[in-house]
This record gives structure tokens, sequence and C-alpha cells, in this order.
């Protein structure tokens, strides 16, 4: 069983009455046992959602805090290679960098992303859990889909290499 990454909308079905609430406690409770990770951007969306769009007053997002830290989910802080696959995976799936970083860390990972947010989970491909039949589709800037470019960069095969050798070798 691969490890869960949650984004914020699976998150926020942990912790407020949703639509497949359920579901994703089901879920949670099922992998509890193993490795349920976020990055640590995971936090402020959560906060951000519950304080300002769903207008919870502070001892109550305290309290989702609490709620969602006793998971044992891991927190996990990007560094530079991430980073890069960030800014790849948003060139190629036509991303937010937040939901990039999610996807980002499920591949880092080889874990499944879970998400209500459908062109996550398409992006995510096979390893995308999503929650709800049509999950939800937010509203976005007007970005264009673009090809990779970064990977033109001429420096760029030799700095991946530096990074990826300096995750190896990180304890």
């Amino acid at each position: 069983m691969r490890p869960l990454v949650l984004d914020a909308s699976a998150g926020l079905k942990l912790v407020r009455p949703e639509p497949e609430s359920g579901s994703v406690s089901e879920l949670v409770a099922e992998r509890l046992s193993g490795d349920i990770a976020v990055p640590e951007l995971f936090w402020l969306e959560v906060v951000n959602v519950l304080l300002r769009r769903h207008r919870y007053p502070a001892a109550s997002v305290l309290e989702a805090v609490r709620v969602l830290q006793e998971l044992g989910i891991r927190t996990l802080i990007a560094d530079a290679a991430t980073t890069l696959a960030v800014v790849d995976l948003m060139e190629r799936h036509d991303l937010t960098a937040y939901d990039a970083a999610y996807l980002a860390l499920a591949l880092s990972m080889d874990a499944d992303l879970v998400t209500a947010d459908r062109r996550l989970a398409l992006a995510a491909g096979d390893r995308a859990v999503l929650i709800g039949l049509g999950g939800i589709a937010e509203d976005r800037a007007a970005y264009r889909p673009r090809a990779a470019t970064w990977p033109s960069w001429p420096e760029a095969g030799a700095y991946l290499a530096e990074l990826r050798a300096m995750l190896a070798s990180a304890p």
C-alpha cells in the first residue's frame, strides 16, 4: 500500500461537514498505520479556507489544526529539488504552484494523492484518489498551457544531478 499525500481539499473534509467527508475519514483511518504526509503549505491553505471562506472563529480553526495534527500527518518542507519539480509540473499540467507542490510530494514519495480537485487528480493520473464523483473545480486565472521550457536550460541536467546527489546523501 502506497503512502498518502493529502491536499487541502481532502484535509478540509476531515474537519468540516462536507460531501464525501466520510470517504476521506475512512481512507485516512485505513492508512493511519502507514505514512500520511503533506507539504508545509497544507496548513496555511487549511487555515485560510476555514477562516476566510467559511468564517470560522480562530478557536475553531485551532481546533481543526489540532484534529489534523493528531492524525500523525507528517509535514515535509520543500527543498530546491522539489521546487524545480513544482516548476516542471506547473508548466506540464497548467497547475498552480500550490497544487503542483502536492503532486511533486506524491511523486517523490511514490504516494497516492488524495484530492477533491479534478484538475489536480487528472495531473496525478493513476496515483490520484479523487474524492467525490465530480470533485471540485476551482475558479482559475486564465492560464495558458504551454510546453515545459526549463529542461532546455543548459545547466539543468548538471544542477538536477547535484540536487539528487545531495538528497541521496541526506539522512
